[in-house]
């Protein structure tokens, strides 16, 4: 299996924003569209974003077994939140991944 096969990495196009990091300052993080969508889908159902974001750059040095930036911590949960949500019956759109069941 080859790992840099296409259907490993997101499809259509990446933009970059500012989140706070764990020390409450503002840091670039690039991620997919899709991603973001359910960023801003947590962040109008009451998430609050910035705490969100502050406590992912914490935990990502907390038991990985390898190095993962912050946009790449980011992505991974925002992943993980939508399957878990998606997996538990919530009425989450599935943004980041539509086309496969979680």
């Amino acid at each position: 299996m080859d790992i840099f096969n296409n259907d490993f990495l997101p499809d259509g196009e990446w933009t970059s924003r500012y989140v706070k990091n764990a020390f409450g300052i503002d840091e670039a993080i690039k991620l997919p569209v899709t991603h973001w969508k359910h960023f801003d889908w947590l962040a109008s159902n009451g998430a609050d974003m910035d705490q969100f974001t502050m406590e992912y750059d914490v935990n990502r040095h907390i038991g990985q077994p390898y190095h993962i930036s912050f946009s790449g911590y980011v992505e991974k949960m925002l992943v993980k939140d939508e399957a878990h949500r998606h997996r538990s019956g919530e009425d989450v759109p599935l943004y980041i991944n539509p086309y496969r069941p979680l």
